[in-house]
């Protein structure tokens, strides 16, 4: 046999590789203005799933026959997925800002596998829309189902396409030829799980309606009288179970399997993601808030190893005999404390210096409740203010004696009315919002400022317990 005539299956292999070449770069340049994503893939998966089938057809003229014809629907399914998809990479965002381990892990669980789920969708819906006439609801309701079902296989073909970016980045002279070629091999083996799974799809529509079309005939050929006696219950809860009991009463346990696969696997793993997420609901609302983590972080400050130990480890064991097991045991316990938040490091002076740039990152955190307190350095406090996030430590200044000259005053913002409330006002209408460290408190916590004009503590404003801050500032000036 001569592997290189025409029709040999070697020359067909290659002609289909390079069909999905040609496709992969079609979709791509007609993925260029963003929102033609959506008729794009539909297109592509449409002329594909045609070429693996074997079934004829002008490649360039199909695949723009298709962008046409499926260009509304698919628009309309990519837009929607975008803000599914923007929402998810906002939770992203906090979730990473907040620190991946500071995030409860239930949380963290779930919005993986929304995550994966809405990325799967997004993978099926098109070429649903592509291989079926279908409205826009059972489109996306066939491409979650799928994505559910084909879980695994959609999640190795994505690992396949992150192996390919990787190979890309390691090895960059290749490429072109890595993700020409790496894209191509997960959008080849993407098609045959599309093709085995709505091969089976269509299969079971077949079946359906063949055992319509009996009920159908086998009522209109019976008698009027026997309509009504067949089974009186049979549009009740009780009479459909009856009757399913009956079916599979005469299965063997391989059709039982099949049966349960093709009927109620769908079913039963929507119940079991919709339990996942109302448990979830329920623990956080309920347990999510039984825990005790206090973060600090560096402004421009240097903590030493001991330091470090002693604001973190020490700390907790002090919380942990004051707080958790006087009130009720806590989910979660955990102290932390950041490296220096605002540095730079100029290479030319080799001086570090502040990075006023650093707020943009910072603010988020703070808006999350990541931090409790800063330590920062004298020379930066009053640029750091601005953010309007201390808490009123006069109550504090007070308790443990600290002097008019080592308290840094604040007004309450005169544009807001709720501003002083709460606050301990002095004569001035000031309140205290920071306090500068004595040498022998930065000693005993280990913290140093870089430009050496001293460091002052603030407490951070969220919804922690007052008993925590109480705890902590006890074991800065007291312990």
């Amino acid at each position: 046999m001569n592997i290189f005539k025409f029709d040999s299956p070697v020359m067909n292999f290659i002609g289909k590789v390079a069909d999905m070449i040609i496709l992969n770069l079609l979709c791509l340049i007609c993925s260029i203005p963003i929102v033609t994503f959506g008729a794009a893939y539909t297109a592509k998966y449409y002329v594909s799933m045609k070429i693996i089938r074997g079934e004829e057809g002008t490649l360039f003229s199909s695949y723009f026959k298709a962008f046409a014809s499926n260009f509304k629907q698919s628009t309309i399914a990519w837009l929607i997925q975008m803000v599914i998809l923007a929402i998810l990479g906002l939770d992203w965002y906090w979730i990473i800002g907040k620190g991946i381990s500071n995030v409860n892990n239930i949380y963290l669980i779930a919005v993986s596998l929304i995550t994966l789920l809405a990325i799967f969708s997004t993978m099926t819906i098109f070429p649903f829309i592509a291989r079926f006439e279908l409205k826009l609801k059972e489109a996306f309701k066939g491409a979650v189902l799928f994505s559910a079902l084909y879980f695994i296989k959609l999640l190795l073909i994505v690992a396949l396409e992150g192996m390919t970016l990787i190979a890309s980045i390691w090895y960059g002279r290749w490429l072109p030829l890595i993700l020409l070629f790496g894209t191509t091999t997960a959008f080849y083996f993407m098609n045959l799980t599309l093709i085995k799974g709505f091969k089976k799809l269509e299969a079971g529509i077949e079946k359906q309606e063949e055992e319509k079309k009996a009920e159908e005939e086998a009522e209109a050929a019976a008698e009027p009288g026997e309509m009504g006696i067949i089974r009186p219950d049979e549009h009740t809860l009780k009479g459909k179970l009856e009757a399913e009991k009956e079916t599979i009463k005469g299965l063997t346990f391989q059709e039982k399997l099949v049966f349960f696969k093709d009927y109620y696997l769908g079913k039963v793993i929507i119940i079991v993601i919709v339990s996942i997420f109302a448990l979830w609901f329920l623990y956080d609302a309920f347990l999510g808030k039984k825990e005790m983590i206090y973060s600090g972080g560096l402004l421009y400050c240097n903590v030493s190893e001991e330091g470090m130990e002693y604001l973190t480890d020490g700390l907790l064991d002090k919380m942990s005999g004051d707080i958790i097991e006087k009130t009720i045991l806590k989910r979660k316990k955990e102290c932390n404390l950041s490296d220096d938040l605002s540095l730079d490091f100029n290479e030319e002076t080799h001086e570090v210096e502040a990075d006023l740039s650093q707020e943009e990152l910072l603010w988020p955190m703070i808006m999350a409740g990541y931090y409790d307190y800063f330590l920062i350095d004298a020379k930066l406090l009053e640029h750091y203010e601005h953010l309007d996030c201390y808490k009123d430590i006069t109550e504090y200044a007070n308790k443990y004696s600290i002097s008019e000259e080592d308290c840094y005053f604040a007004y309450p913002d005169p544009e807001d009315e709720t501003s002083a409330e709460g606050k301990i006002l002095n004569e001035n209408g000031q309140y205290i919002n920071a306090v500068r460290l004595s040498d022998e408190v930065c000693e005993k916590i280990g913290v140093s400022s870089y430009s050496g004009e001293g460091v002052y503590l603030v407490l951070i404003l969220n919804s922690k317990d007052k008993a925590v801050d109480d705890t902590f500032m006890e074991y800065i000036f007291e312990n």
